[in-house]
C-alpha cells in the first residue's frame, strides 16, 4: 500500500473483501486529513456514512489536529458523543509511515461495550495464565504453605468473580474440569431452561443450583429446597404440592407445597432419580403445563417456578431399567452440568484445605496457621471416595483435635493414607525395625532407602533435591546408581 494508493482511495478487490469483512471498523485517512474510505460495518451499524469525503479534523476533539497526531507517530484515541442506542463509539487514529511509502492514517471505530467485553475477556485469560504459571512453579517447589495457598485463594477468587461473578464465590476449584462446570452453569443462569446437576455424593451440587439462582434473573425470589430421597413415599406429593384442610388424617389446615413456596424462584429437587415413578407422572405435568392441584383439593393451582434437580445416579441408566420415565428425564436434563469427583481434580485440594482450615480456625477459635508437606502429600495421595464432604470432616476433626500451630502428618487419620504413602511407611518401618535389634547396614543402603522413599514422596528429581539438600544431578546420578524407579 502507498501514500499513492490512499489518496486516491483505491482499493484491489482482494483488500476491498478482507477490509469489508471485518467485524469493527475500519477508515483511511489520506495524508491532507480527509477520509477516503470506511468499511461497510460501520456504514450499516453506526451511520457513518456522512464521514467520508470530510476532513477528519471535523471529528476530532476540540484543540486536537490531524497534523499533530501525524507528527507524534503515535495513536490518538478519543470517544464520541453517546449514540441513540445509549453506546458510545471508541475511535483510534493510527499514523501510518510515510518514509516507507505508506502515508495518512488508519481510523478505527468501535463500540465502547465491545471493549469493556474484550478488556474483561482479556482479564480473565491474563488472570487464568498467571494463575496456572504460579501453579506449576509450585509444583516444582518442596514444601507447602499457608501464606501461599492464602495468596492462591485470593487469586482464585478474584479470577472467578472476573469470570462468572460473585454468585460461584462459594464453590471452591480452579481445575479445568471445575472451570468447564460453572461456565455452563454461569450460561444457564441467563436463561430459564431445566438444569440437570450430575455429580457424586458430596461434589457441591447443591452449592452449583445455589449459584445459579443467584445469579439469575430470579435472584429476589425463593430457593426452595426438596431432598426426593428424604420423604416417604406418602408424604412427597402432599410436600411438593401441598394439601387442604382434611385432605388425610392429621392434615388440620391448609398447607403450601414447595412449589407453590418457589413461585417466581427456584425450586431444588436433589436426588431426583430417587423419586417414585407415580411421583414423576405428577411432576412431568408441573414440567410441561406449570399447574397443578394441592392433595385434597380441586382448584388448579398456575406457578413459575425454574427447576434445578440433581442427582448421583445414572439416569440414562435407570431410565434403560425402566426405574426413571424416559420423557421426564429428557425435560429435565435441557442443561446437564458434571461436577467432577475430588479424585478428579487433585489440584484443588490445597485451596479446599486452606478454605476448611480458615473456617474451624473461626469456630473453634484456633490459630492453626497451616498444613506441612507431608500430611499434604497425604491428603492429595488419598482417593476421598466421600469428595469434598469427606474432606471438610476430616479437616474438621484435625483442626479440632491438634495442639499444633501447623497440621502434622501425625494429625492424618489412618483411613486417609493410600497405598502408595502405607507401603512406603511399612518399608521404612522395617529398615528402622532392624536397626533397632541391632542390625547395620551399609551407608548405601541407607542412601538407596533415602532416595526412593523421596522419590515416592516427591515426585520430582528438582523436588527430592531440594528435600534433601543436594542438587538434582547428584539426584539423578543416585537414582541411576542404585537402579531406583519412581
Amino acid at each position: 500500500m502507498t501514500g499513492d494508493f490512499v489518496a486516491r482511495n483505491v482499493l484491489s478487490e482482494k483488500e476491498s473483501l478482507i477490509l469489508e469483512a471485518l467485524p469493527y471498523g475500519i477508515g483511511i485517512i489520506d495524508e491532507n486529513g480527509y477520509i477516503v474510505y470506511v468499511n461497510s460495518c460501520q456504514l450499516e451499524t453506526m451511520n457513518l456514512s456522512h464521514m467520508i469525503g470530510q476532513n477528519i479534523d471535523k471529528f476530532l476533539p476540540r484543540g486536537v489536529n490531524f497534523t499533530a497526531i501525524l507528527s507524534t507517530r503515535l495513536s490518538f484515541s478519543y470517544s464520541n458523543n453517546p449514540r441513540t442506542n445509549g453506546g458510545c463509539t471508541v475511535i483510534d487514529i493510527i499514523p501510518l509511515h510515510p518514509e516507507k511509502g505508506v502515508g495518512g492514517a488508519v481510523l478505527l471505530v468501535r463500540d465502547e461495550q465491545d471493549i469493556s467485553t474484550v478488556k474483561e475477556q482479556l482479564q480473565w485469560a491474563m488472570d487464568k495464565v498467571k494463575y496456572l504459571e504460579q501453579r506449576l512453579s509450585e509444583k516444582k517447589e518442596s514444601g507447602w504453605y499457608s501464606e501461599r495457598m492464602r495468596s492462591e485463594s485470593i487469586e482464585q477468587k478474584k479470577i472467578r468473580s472476573i469470570k462468572h461473578g460473585k454468585a460461584f464465590e462459594r464453590f471452591i476449584g480452579m481445575s479445568p474440569k471445575v472451570l468447564d462446570s460453572l461456565e455452563v452453569a454461569a450460561k444457564a443462569a441467563n436463561v430459564q431452561s431445566t438444569v440437570l446437576i450430575c455429580g457424586k455424593s458430596g461434589t457441591g451440587k447443591e452449592l452449583v443450583a445455589e449459584g445459579i439462582h443467584q445469579a439469575s434473573s430470579r435472584a429476589q425470589g425463593a430457593f426452595v429446597r426438596i431432598n426426593c430421597a428424604a420423604i416417604p413415599e406418602t408424604l412427597i406429593e402432599s410436600e411438593m404440592f401441598g394439601h387442604e384442610k382434611g385432605a388425610f388424617t392429621g392434615a388440620v389446615k391448609r398447607k403450601l407445597g414447595k412449589f407453590e413456596q418457589a413461585h417466581n424462584g427456584t425450586i431444588f429437587l436433589d436426588e431426583i432419580g430417587e423419586m417414585e415413578l407415580s411421583m414423576q407422572t405428577k411432576l412431568l405435568r408441573v414440567l410441561q403445563n406449570g399447574c397443578f392441584e394441592r392433595v385434597g383439593g380441586e382448584e388448579t393451582i398456575r406457578v413459575d417456578a425454574r427447576i434445578i434437580a440433581a442427582t448421583n445416579r445414572d439416569l440414562g441408566q435407570i431410565v434403560k431399567e425402566g426405574l426413571f420415565r424416559e420423557d421426564l428425564y429428557y425435560r429435565l436434563n435441557v442443561i446437564p452440568i458434571h461436577l467432577p469427583s475430588l479424585n478428579e481434580r487433585k489440584e484443588d485440594i490445597p485451596l479446599l484445605v486452606d478454605h476448611f482450615l480458615k473456617k474451624f480456625n473461626r469456630e473453634f477459635g484456633k490459630q492453626v496457621i497451616g498444613i506441612k508437606k507431608a500430611a499434604m502429600d497425604a491428603l492429595i495421595c488419598y482417593d476421598w471416595p466421600g469428595n469434598v464432604r469427606e474432606l471438610q470432616n476430616i479437616m474438621e476433626r484435625m483442626v479440632a483435635l491438634t495442639d499444633s500451630l501447623y497440621i502434622e502428618l501425625d494429625d492424618i487419620p489412618e483411613c486417609c493414607y493410600c497405598k502408595e504413602m502405607s507401603s512406603m511407611n511399612v518399608e521404612a518401618d522395617d529398615l528402622y525395625g532392624a536397626i533397632m535389634q541391632g542390625e547395620l547396614f551399609s551407608l548405601a543402603d541407607y542412601e538407596k532407602h533415602i532416595i526412593k522413599a523421596a522419590l515416592e514422596r516427591y515426585g520430582s528429581y528438582t523436588a527430592v533435591g531440594k528435600a534433601l539438600g543436594i542438587t538434582r544431578k547428584t539426584v539423578a546420578a543416585k537414582v541411576q546408581k542404585y537402579g531406583v524407579d519412581k
